[in-house]
C-alpha cells in the first residue's frame, strides 16, 4: 500500500521546486502518494515501465497530437503521421540557411522577454516551411496563442485561461481554413488527414504540432543561453549576465541543459486497468506523475548532479541511459525530438555573428507548470 510522505501533500503541486530540490531520495519510496489518486514516481526502472505502455495497463496522450479523438501515441495509426512529421522536420532544419537564422536571432534578441521572443522566431522561421502561403491573420492567430500559452506558464488566473482557450480557438480556426484549402496536398499534412479524416482533427493536430515545436525549442534554447551565461537558481529578477560562447560542443550544451532542466519535467498516465506499482495496488482512473526532473538529477548515477556540466557528455556515466528521458521513452516519446535537439543546436552555432549583448533577468526562478520554463529574461545591447 502507498502511503503519503510527510510534507508533501497539498505542497508538491502549490511548489515543486521548493519539494524536488530538496528531495530526500533515501527516506522516500519510488512511489509517493501527494494527492488522493494521484501519485509521483521517481524509480527509472518504474518509469519506463509505465512510459512503454499506450492502452493498458496506463493510457498514454502525447501532448503534441493527443487532443485529437481516438489517438493513441505508438499504435499502427499514429506510425504513418510520425514517420511524416520526421521527414517533413529534417527538411525543414536542412533548408534553413545560416544568415536567416542569423537574422531572426538578431531580431529576437531586440525584441519581447525571451522564451516569448524566440518562440515568435522558431514560428517564422519553420512555420513558413510547414504552413506554406499561410496569410497573415492566421499567423498573427498562431502568434497570439503561442503568446498566451507562454503567459499562462506563469499566471494561473481564470481571466488569463480564458483569453488563452479563446486565442487557441481563433488559431485553430485558421489552421481549419487553411488546410481546407489544401486538399491533395502531399507531406505530413496528407499523412495527419488520411490518418484521422475529420479536418476539425487535422486543425488540432495541426495547432498542437506547431505549438510542441515552438515553444519546446524555445525554452530549450533559453535554457542554453541562461545556463551558457552563468545563471544560477536564485539570482533575483534585475541581476545581469554576460552572455557567452562556451567552447563546449552545441549538442553537449544542448543534453545537459535538457538534463538539468528539462522541459518535460512530470510526464503523467493513467491507470487503465487494476495494476501493482512500486508494492502498491493503483484502480483505473488514478494518476502516475513520472518526474525526469528527479532522474536527471540522482547523485547515483550524475557526478556534481546539480551542475551545468557539459563537459560531462564527453564521456557520460555508466547507465544513463536509463535515466535520461528529456522526451519520454517508447512509442508515445516526443515525435520532434531530434529536430528539438538539431534545431536548438542550429540557433547557437549563430551566436558569433551577433553583437555583444547582456541578459537581464526580468524573473527571478524557473516555472514548473506544464513545460519547465526558465525565468525570463532579455537582451542589453552592451554599450562597451
Amino acid at each position: 500500500m502507498h502511503t503519503v510522505v510527510d510534507g508533501v501533500p497539498g505542497g508538491l503541486m502549490a511548489d515543486p521546486l521548493r519539494h524536488l530540490l530538496t528531495w530526500d531520495r533515501a527516506g522516500k519510496p519510488p512511489v509517493v502518494l501527494f494527492e488522493p489518486g494521484r501519485y509521483l514516481v521517481s524509480d527509472a526502472e518504474i518509469v519506463r515501465t509505465v512510459l512503454a505502455s499506450t492502452t493498458e495497463p496506463f493510457e498514454a496522450r502525447a501532448a503534441t497530437l493527443g487532443a485529437a479523438s481516438d489517438w493513441i501515441p505508438g499504435s499502427p495509426k499514429s506510425r504513418p503521421v510520425n514517420a511524416a512529421i520526421a521527414r517533413e522536420l529534417d527538411t525543414v532544419l536542412r533548408s534553413l540557411p545560416k544568415e536567416r537564422i542569423a537574422e531572426e536571432l538578431a531580431a529576437a534578441m531586440g525584441g519581447e522577454v525571451w522564451p516569448t521572443a524566440v518562440s515568435d522566431l522558431y514560428l517564422r522561421l519553420f512555420g513558413e516551411r510547414l504552413l506554406p502561403d499561410l496569410t497573415p491573420s492566421a499567423r498573427k492567430a498562431l502568434n497570439r496563442a503561442l503568446a498566451f500559452s507562454n503567459r499562462r506558464d506563469r499566471d494561473k488566473s481564470a481571466v488569463l485561461a480564458l483569453r488563452r482557450r479563446i486565442a487557441h480557438s481563433r488559431a485553430e480556426a485558421a489552421l481549419h481554413r487553411w488546410a481546407s484549402d489544401r486538399d491533395g496536398d502531399t507531406g505530413f499534412q496528407k499523412a495527419i488527414h488520411d490518418t484521422v479524416g475529420s479536418m476539425d482533427d487535422v486543425a488540432l493536430m495541426l495547432h498542437g504540432l506547431i505549438g510542441a515545436i515552438c515553444r519546446a525549442t524555445a525554452m530549450v534554447i533559453s535554457w542554453c543561453v541562461l545556463l551558457d551565461s552563468g545563471w544560477r537558481l536564485g539570482m533575483p529578477a534585475g541581476a545581469t549576465l554576460t552572455r557567452a560562447e562556451p567552447r563546449d560542443p552545441v549538442e553537449d550544451r544542448v543534453r545537459e541543459a535538457l538534463r538539468l532542466w528539462p522541459t518535460a519535467w512530470l510526464m503523467s498516465r493513467k491507470v487503465t486497468t487494476p495494476v501493482e506499482v512500486g508494492g502498491g495496488a493503483l484502480s483505473p482512473g488514478e494518476r502516475l506523475y513520472l518526474c525526469t526532473f528527479l532522474l536527471h538529477r540522482d547523485p547515483r548515477v550524475w557526478n556534481d548532479a546539480d551542475e551545468y556540466l557539459p563537459s560531462r557528455w564527453e564521456n557520460p556515466p555508466e547507465g544513463y541511459k536509463a535515466v535520461y528521458l528529456p522526451y519520454g521513452f517508447g512509442a508515445a516519446a516526443c515525435v520532434g525530438s531530434r529536430f528539438v535537439n538539431q534545431a536548438t543546436a542550429r540557433v547557437l552555432e549563430c551566436w558569433s555573428e551577433l553583437p555583444a549583448a547582456k541578459i537581464e533577468l526580468r524573473k527571478e526562478n524557473p516555472v514548473m507548470g506544464p513545460i519547465l520554463a526558465p525565468p525570463e529574461f532579455r537582451f542589453v545591447q552592451d554599450q562597451v
